[in-house]
């Protein structure tokens, strides 16, 4: 197969980053968006790139995702993904599945499946959760571990730590703001083809059986493809990005069919404080915490622009151009004082 042009993006979440491991998360940016190009450069999908990079960031005990995930109130791994394919409109995620190395990879088999016939009729499935993805991806020969290898020792700590108070009734305890690092990954080549795809372990100490935004549809992954064609990856509390399908908001937001002065990043902006900030389904809500990335390309003039937002104090990400020999990381934080209840919204321009 011929090499692929195109860009891919990816982020490490929308979240509170320790400031000693900036670098660090900068640098697995930059690792997973070079594997994402050199799987473009093979002739593969801006699918496969997409999942590919993810699969690196969720090998990271950097991340929550995959290994290195955050740990449910039992003590365990329950991991949720999902990818879209905007060539063929196809979806597929997981969610609260335990024992998958990758969790984005049994996403996109069961996107990819989608176009199996299978016998009597039947409708092959788009979206599964716990045990019986878990049986589906042996049944696949997608790998397999057992639960306690995707257990890392910082992951542990980290749960200890809140169990512990947790367990104290009279201790005050909030859990619901560290570590939103959601992880994720969109893709365009230079005839349009776009996906997405995300990746998380959830919020820490979330009960059983939990599915957050990246298992849902419209609220993890975003990807359609046209004249524009556009893909999202978020990150954030995933009861927030639920709510207001946020991955799908996003993307729609600067499709230019609706604002036609160009300005993508104000229409985004707009967006954000309107539909996510602003949303009535989060009023009783003190703090909105979210964020994505956004690739937008119109194959027509060959012109593109990554976009990203965030409602947290950090989002950290990188990206790649597949004609540019290194890959670019970065951190875009927010003022204290807005953190939650507006959003910061950047971007570049590219070209193939």
């Amino acid at each position: 197969m011929e090499a692929n042009e195109g860009l891919i993006a990816v982020h490490v979440g929308a979240g509170q980053h320790s400031e000693a491991l900036k670098k660090k998360y900068q640098k697995l940016c930059k690792l997973a968006c070079e594997r994402g190009c050199d799987v473009l450069r093979d002739g593969k999908t801006p699918m496969d790139a997409a999942v590919a990079a993810t699969m690196v960031l969720e090998d990271s005990p950097l991340t929550n995702a995959g290994f290195g995930s955050n740990l449910t109130l039992k003590g365990q791994v329950e991991c949720d993904a999902s990818v879209m394919d905007g060539s063929r409109l196809l979806f597929g995620s997981v969610g609260a599945v335990s024992g998958i190395k990758n969790p984005v990879y049994l996403a996109q088999r069961l996107c990819d499946n989608q176009t199996v016939k299978i016998s009597h009729g039947r409708v092959p499935p788009a979206v599964l959760v716990g045990p019986g993805a878990h049986s589906w991806a042996m049944e696949m020969g997608v790998e397999t571990i057992p639960m306690e290898n995707l257990v890392s020792a910082q992951a542990k700590k980290i749960y200890h730590h809140y169990k512990k108070k947790l367990d104290d009734p009279g201790g005050k305890i909030k859990v619901s703001g560290p570590r939103l690092d959601t992880v994720g990954a969109v893709c365009v080549d230079s005839f349009g083809d776009v996906a997405a795809a995300c990746s998380s372990g959830g919020i820490i100490l979330k009960t059983p059986g939990r599915v957050g935004q990246a298992g849902v549809w419209g609220c993890g992954v975003w990807a359609k493809q046209g004249i524009v064609s556009i893909g999202s990856s978020t990150s954030g509390c995933g009861e927030h990005l639920i709510k207001t399908t946020l991955a799908r908001t996003i993307a729609e937001a600067v499709d230019g069919r609706f604002e036609g002065d160009g300005n993508y990043a104000r229409s985004l902006h707009d967006t954000v404080n309107r539909n996510f900030i602003g949303s009535e389904f989060l009023q009783p809500v003190e703090q909105k915490m979210g964020g994505g990335i956004i690739v937008r390309y119109d194959r027509k003039e060959g012109l593109g622009d990554l976009l990203w937002t965030h409602s947290t104090p950090s989002m950290i990400l990188g990206y790649m151009n597949s004609m540019e020999k290194r890959a670019v990381g970065l951190t875009s934080t927010l003022e204290a004082q807005h953190v939650g209840k507006k959003a910061v919204v950047q971007g570049i321009p590219f070209k193939f």
